[in-house]
């Protein structure tokens, strides 16, 4: 189990730098649009807690997806000195094409088979859901 584990953390990884390169994406820019779709309308502080990085990190970061145009940022009403930043639809494409790079190199690194898969995107959405 042990191995199966480190296996998979050691697949993420790759995935996600590898689906960032093929996008244009650094590693941490793909990392904050994920966390974005699944935390919107969020601030620059809210990330970097979530994230557990640096405040500057995670505004560099945020800035160079805006002018990419796969983040949104909007004042924030109910704090004016604060922006809201938000996943636009072509950050959102991006985001939602994750889980299916992952299944797919999962698939091509443990040999699993469609029943595997399936059980294993069920996991996935039980996690998430469980982390909401």
């Amino acid at each position: 189990m042990i191995f199966l584990n480190r296996g998979i953390r050691r697949t993420e990884r790759r995935l996600l730098r590898k689906y960032a390169r093929q996008h244009g994406l650094a590693p941490n820019e793909l990392l904050l649009i994920d966390t974005l779709a699944d935390f919107p309308n969020n601030s620059i502080m809210g990330l970097a807690d979530i994230l557990e990085l640096n405040k500057s990190t995670v505004s560099t970061i945020a800035k160079q997806l805006i002018n990419k145009h796969l983040v949104s940022q909007e004042i924030d009403p109910a704090n004016h000195s604060r922006f809201r930043l938000n996943v636009t639809s072509r950050g959102r494409q991006l985001a939602e094409g994750i889980y299916d790079a992952y299944l797919t190199e999962l698939n091509t690194v443990f040999s699993l088979d469609q029943l595997d898969l399936n059980r294993i995107k069920d996991v996935l959405t039980i996690i998430h859901k469980r982390i909401d």
